[in-house]
């Protein structure tokens, strides 16, 4: 959740800010336009490039506490989806090297006091120096570059747009995953992890903040070839494989990794009663997978205690369907959340956890 921003920083800058930058994966822009459209059609989209879309906030709304005094409302991204991370924009600044932008930097944020700074691309693959960057305005602003947030802190973007052009704006901090860069998870991938799902679990872990407990069972559906589930093993949980495909090796021989060479169909409902969750990650229609859950969760009384699933989005009109799915979630006893993962691809993750009112 956003921290409150203190008075002492309500600068006529940010005050001013109606304009709100939201970082997003590449090729996803046009669904979040999509979701825009749907949850806040008031918003008007402006400038966009890949990674990076431009809406102006009606004054109306910018005016109100929750935008003036947190930057930019939890609600918003949640509804999004697909935003990576939003920030109010302070301009842009541009110049032929980069102490030429340093200085134009100056000039656009005058006496503006942050406390720590984030620079990142709005595309990962450009060849630009983003230590050096922070470096700069790090020492502009007399603090050090790895300085540890807070509740009520305010950190300053700069959004790398290309070569010659950066873009500032500001968000406020607090939580783990507003300290990380641009929306970026900084998690890496191990040496010795199996698949990319790995590194996309590890995220949503972070992301979400699920809490598994040791020694809960957990079923993963579309399994191979194992990433997800040498995740899970590693929290010390008990897992079971479901995929018709060979699993991983080093998998196989765990102690507490069980097989089930089949598709998830072929199951019997009753096998999945002891599971404590339920993951999935199948390479189908998102319907599909929704279908597949329902017929799991919607004739179990013991329901598992949550679920992570992986939807894959080969249309933007699946877009439409976001909240339709969470009511579902919500039809067999769980309050859902989706967000597209930076760590993922053209897809979103939905977690649902059990509602503790019911059973």
């Amino acid at each position: 959740m956003n921290g409150q921003i203190s008075e002492a920083y309500m600068s006529s800058p940010l005050q001013q800010s109606e304009y709100l930058l939201i970082g997003c994966k590449h090729g996803s822009e046009s669904a979040l336009e999509h979701r825009q459209r749907l949850t806040f059609p008031t918003f008007q989209k402006l400038y966009w490039r890949k990674g990076l879309v431009t809406f102006r906030i009606p004054s109306h709304i910018v005016s109100k506490p929750e935008w003036c005094h947190f930057g930019v409302p939890d609600k918003v991204l949640e509804q999004l989806v697909f935003a990576r991370i939003g920030i109010r924009s302070l301009g842009q600044v541009t110049g032929q090297d980069e102490d030429e932008r340093i200085a134009t930097t100056q000039q656009l944020l005058g006496t503006l006091k942050v406390n720590a700074v984030h620079v990142w691309k709005r595309d990962p693959r450009l060849q630009v120096d983003t230590a050096s960057i922070q470096c700069k305005l790090a020492s502009l602003y007399s603090f050090q570059k790895n300085s540890v947030t807070s509740e009520q802190n305010l950190i300053l973007n700069c959004v790398v747009d290309s070569v010659d052009r950066w873009w500032f704006g500001w968000h406020i901090g607090s939580g783990p995953t507003c300290q990380w860069s641009g929306g970026y998870y900084p998690g890496l991938m191990p040496d010795h992890g199996i698949s990319r799902a790995w590194l996309k679990l590890d995220e949503a872990i972070a992301r979400f903040g699920i809490q598994f407990h040791s020694g809960e069972r957990v079923c993963e559906l579309g399994a191979a070839p194992g990433g997800a589930c040498q995740r899970l093993l590693e929290a010390n949980l008990t897992v079971v494989g479901v995929d018709p495909a060979t699993m991983n090796p080093q998998l196989v021989k765990h102690e507490h990794f069980t097989h089930w060479k089949k598709r998830a169909r072929d199951i019997r409902i009753r096998e999945f009663a002891d599971f404590d969750w339920i993951l999935t990650d199948m390479n189908i229609d998102p319907a599909n997978t929704i279908a597949s859950l329902e017929r799991i969760l919607s004739s179990r009384p013991q329901k598992p205690r949550g679920i992570i699933a992986t939807l894959k989005l080969s249309e933007i009109a699946h877009a439409d369907k976001l909240d339709q799915w969470c009511a579902s979630c919500a039809s067999w006893g769980y309050q859902a959340r989706v967000q597209q993962l930076s760590t993922g691809g053209q897809e979103i993750c939905l977690v649902a956890q059990k509602n503790s009112s019911r059973n």
